[in-house]
């Protein structure tokens, strides 16, 4: 073999056997998976409920679910009900609970992470890029969102497994990032500096028809530029669109795609989607998500809020 062939191919055979770990691109693809799968440093995280992770997952997966990865309400009357004055409920967790979790399912913290929802639509998505989130907050570098999700994977025609797989228990620990996770009054300095807010929610809850929860004030934060979070997911699929169609999208809703911004909705779900596309596909590292968003801004009377609409109901 000649050498200006030889050096080309070994260059092409060295990156087929690099590590998944040494680069690992924030949306993967089934083929992607599938060529990398068995990786030493390779986890899938799959956020599936229990029976549906042990009914179908991507072999070799572990089950993280998604409710574990957010904080839950407390049972009525409990000592932890009384303790929790907010009401707030879908929160960050705290991080010795998430360390204690990616330890028992066996996750260091040099390894790279795919996260599986199962694949049903947008919102699926946008739970995928919320555990994505935490993992940044966590100060994880290595991590992924498996577009389409295990339904996806299933239709490349890749096998899946059942029951319950596991892998053997780490000591994992948290680089913790706070800046990531901003919090109201964080929010409300970027509002005074007019840094770019981005609501995520329907069309219904920006304009104030209808809110999420009755404690909340109908409306939005005061200036926000609106992207429902669907938009950004190809038909409403649990794919994303193409970098170039979200900056175009991006644009068109008047949201610059460099910068600070913050994205919100009514619990942080929605609006992770919006963040993802910012943060992980146009690589703005200065985008923000709101943990709180309307859930905590609108019950505080202290914090301003718009509404387009207005309407009286005793009227």
């Amino acid at each position: 073999m000649s050498r200006p062939l030889l050096y080309p191919l070994l260059a092409w055979l060295a990156l087929l056997s690099a590590p998944a770990s040494a680069s690992v691109p924030p949306v993967v693809d089934a083929q992607w998976l599938k060529s990398n799968q068995g990786q030493s440093e390779l986890v899938v995280l799959d956020i599936q409920s229990p029976n549906d992770y042990q009914r179908f997952h991507i072999p070799g997966a572990v089950n993280a679910p998604y409710e574990r990865w957010r904080t839950q309400p407390p049972k009525p009357g409990s000592k932890a009900a009384r303790a929790n004055a907010s009401g707030l409920t879908s929160m960050l967790p705290p991080v010795e609970r998430l360390e204690a979790m990616l330890s028992e399912l066996g996750v260091s913290n040099d390894d790279a992470l795919v996260i599986v929802a199962t694949g049903r639509g947008a919102s699926d998505l946008a739970a995928a890029a919320r555990v994505f989130w935490t993992l940044k907050v966590l100060g994880h570098e290595q991590a992924s969102v498996l577009d389409g999700g295990l339904v996806g994977y299933a239709d490349s025609g890749a096998p899946l497994a059942r029951g319950r797989e596991t892998r053997p228990a780490t000591a994992y620990r948290a680089d913790l990032q706070p800046e990531l996770a901003p919090d109201a009054q964080a929010v409300r300095a970027a509002l005074a500096a007019q840094t770019p807010l981005v609501d995520a929610r329907s069309e219904g809850e920006f304009v104030g028809i209808y809110t999420g929860d009755a404690a909340e004030r109908p409306g939005t934060i005061p200036g926000a530029r609106h992207l429902p979070h669907d938009w950004v997911s190809d038909g409403g699929s649990a794919k994303l669109r193409s970098p170039g169609a979200l900056k175009a999208l991006f644009e068109a809703r008047g949201i610059v795609t460099d910068g600070e911004q913050i994205h919100f909705c009514h619990s942080g779900n929605r609006a992770a989607l919006t963040w993802f596309a910012a943060y992980a596909v146009l690589g703005n590292e200065e985008a923000l998500l709101y943990d709180g968003s309307m859930m905590e801004w609108a019950r505080d009377d202290n914090l301003p809020i718009s509404a387009e609409i207005e309407l009286c109901d005793a009227c």
